[in-house]
């Protein structure tokens, strides 16, 4: 074993090591590298690396160009186009253009004819005559009532059979009725009934009810050749206004409707004239 002074020197070493190992480091010269190259070894590598063009492609950047105008020789202005001496000549056409036509769009809409007005029934035992007028067929009605008895009936039918011969005419159907005369609106509604009853009695015979024109008139002053108050006056006229009537109307001829006399069976209480 070593003495005691070497092992306090040996202490002191392991103690002071690190200090005195930076005092060294610090305190020593700075050291100096060489480097020795190799000229055969860089040409080796030189004869490996790829050749560069001599003359790389250069591309220029598109630019824009702005177009410059057309000069004149002189260069005084851009060119001017050449006028005409003479113009040509404006042309004008000989009519203006038609104006157009819009025609309007057709549409099918099924017409259905008007269902015809239910038969009027005939009641024997009914008051009423017929009598003809100079312009066509007078009927009368029994007192409060609308029934037609087979000779009103009958003239009805002459009438639709006069009609049915001139197709340009038409017939008037003027309703009259008696009431009390504080009693306005009862003669009004008796005299609509006559009316619509004649009126569909026409139609059943084949009678356009374009051709047909009720006028319900009511209760009127007593006419002057004493007709009855409770009466339907048939009216035959030319379709249009103005126009001569055909000789076949009972208008044109004077006489009653085909096959009904002057005078049929008197009304009771009315004797015949």
């Amino acid at each position: 074993m070593p003495s005691s002074p070497a092992r306090r020197v040996a202490a002191i070493s392991v103690l002071l090591g690190p200090a005195l190992l930076g005092a060294a480091i610090v305190t020593a010269p700075p050291a100096a590298a060489q480097v020795t190259t190799s000229q055969q070894a860089l040409d080796a590598l030189g004869s490996e690396r790829p050749a560069t063009p001599a003359h790389p492609a250069h591309v220029p950047a598109r630019r824009h160009v702005a177009a410059q105008p057309v000069l004149h020789p002189t260069g005084h202005g851009p060119r001017a186009r050449p006028v005409s001496a003479h113009p040509p000549a404006a042309t004008i056409p000989p009519a203006p253009p038609p104006p157009p036509v819009f025609r309007a769009p057709v549409i099918n809409v099924p017409l259905h004819p008007p269902p015809p007005p239910p038969p009027v029934p005939v009641v024997p035992t009914a008051a009423g005559q017929a009598t003809a007028l100079p312009d066509g067929t007078r009927i009368s009605f029994g007192s409060g009532s609308a029934d037609l008895n087979p000779a009103t009936m009958q003239a009805l039918h002459g009438v639709a059979a006069d009609l049915r011969t001139n197709s340009a005419s038409r017939v008037d159907l003027d309703a009259f009725g008696s009431a009390s005369p504080d009693d306005p609106s009862t003669p009004r509604r008796l005299a609509f009934e006559r009316g619509i009853a004649a009126r569909a009695v026409l139609i059943n015979d084949g009678i356009a009810s374009t051709r047909i024109y009720v006028r319900v008139i009511g209760a009127a002053p007593a006419p002057a050749d004493g007709a009855p108050p409770d009466r339907v006056d048939l009216l035959l006229s030319p379709a249009i206004p103005g126009t001569p009537a055909n000789p076949s109307l009972g208008a044109a001829r004077g006489a009653p409707p085909a096959g009904l006399p002057a005078t049929t069976a008197a009304e009771p209480g009315h004797p015949s004239p």
